[in-house]
This record gives structure tokens, sequence and C-alpha cells, in this order.
């Protein structure tokens, strides 16, 4: 039996400080994008002073390379409970609601991957590349274990992605009244999967 690891307050308040770092810059990359972005506007949103993002982060791109690798591997979680002990069908379907239910529940960090997913000159691009993964490995795997070549069943699994995607871009952006079974129904049914 493992004894629980304590922190002391110092500890406590400096994840409490990278926490709220990471959720202002998250909000204000989704908004502006990360390059209109400065450090002075998220310490200002994060309500600290500038050093602290310097001192937890060093660099702005290494606050950025933070935020996508939290987003990843919260979508690693999420990808592992939706798919454990699903195959064909019921996998694409746990796959999409899942997806769709994370951009619902952090919209800011789903602003910011599908902004930064296109751009291939950042030094944050194998955190997008890590997160692409992470959410069509499942797919792929199931895709190829039902007989589909390799290239075919990447080529799907990305296809479920873009169809989740850019409907949770539209449902977030365009249309926040629709409900998220509203969505998920209708991502499901476009790919003939309801």
């Amino acid at each position: 039996m493992s004894t629980p690891v304590k922190t002391d307050g110092r500890v406590a308040r400096r994840i409490g400080t990278r926490e709220a770092i990471m959720d202002a810059a998250a909000e204000l990359f989704a908004a502006r994008g990360v390059t209109s972005t400065s450090i002075d506007e998220i310490a200002e949103k994060a309500g600290i002073a500038k050093g602290s993002i310097y001192y937890n982060f060093e660099s702005k791109a290494g606050l950025v390379q933070a935020v996508m690798v939290h987003a990843g591997e919260v979508m690693a979680e999420t990808m592992a409970e939706a798919s454990a002990g699903r195959h064909g069908l019921e996998l694409r379907a746990a796959v999409v609601r899942a997806l769709l239910a994370l951009v619902r529940d952090h919209v800011a960090e789903a602003r910011m991957m599908v902004a930064e997913l296109f751009r291939t000159d950042r030094s944050w691009r194998e955190s997008i590349e890590a997160w692409r993964a992470i959410t069509v490995a499942p797919l792929v795997h199931d895709l190829e274990a039902s007989g589909v070549g390799p290239a075919q069943a990447r080529l799907q699994a990305a296809a479920i992605l873009g169809a989740a995607l850019t409907a949770a871009m539209e449902w977030l952006v365009f249309h926040p009244e629709y409900g998220y079974d509203e969505v998920s129904d209708a991502v499901l049914a476009t790919l003939g999967h309801s």
C-alpha cells in the first residue's frame, strides 16, 4: 500500500499558478491566436506577475507546449476510456461522442488545437501530432483489425475525426443552441453509424 504524497503550501500554490496561467493562455490563444497573444496579456488575465510565467514555463513556446501536452494527456485518458472493450460501430460512436464531449468541456483548448493543427513551422508541432495520433489510434487499430488496409484505415479514421471536429466547430461557433446529443447524433448519422 502506497502512502499519499503530501505537498506543502508552496507546491500547491505553484500547481495552482501553473493551472491559472495555462487556463488564461488557452483562452487567449483560442480567441486571438498564439502569435497575437502577449505574455503581458496572459499574466493580466491569470491575475499573476509576468515573471511567474517565465518561472513556471521559461518562455511563451514552453507555455504553449505545456497547454498542448496537458490537452494531449486529457485526450489520451478520454480516448482510452471511450475505446475500452469496444469494436466496430460501437467504438466509432464512442470515440465521436467522447471527442465532442471533450470539445464541449474544453472549448479554448479545442479551438487552439484546431487552429494550430495546420501550422507546420511551430516548435510544438510534435504535441499537435501526438494529439492527432491519440485521437485516431483506436479507430485505426479497429479498422485494421476488421481487414481495412493501413492507408485506408488512417484515412477513414481521419475522416471520422474531421467530421466530428467540423460539426463541433459548427456547433460551438455558429449554433451553440444545439445540444450535445443532437450534434453527436448528426455526426454519427452522417458517418452511417446510427
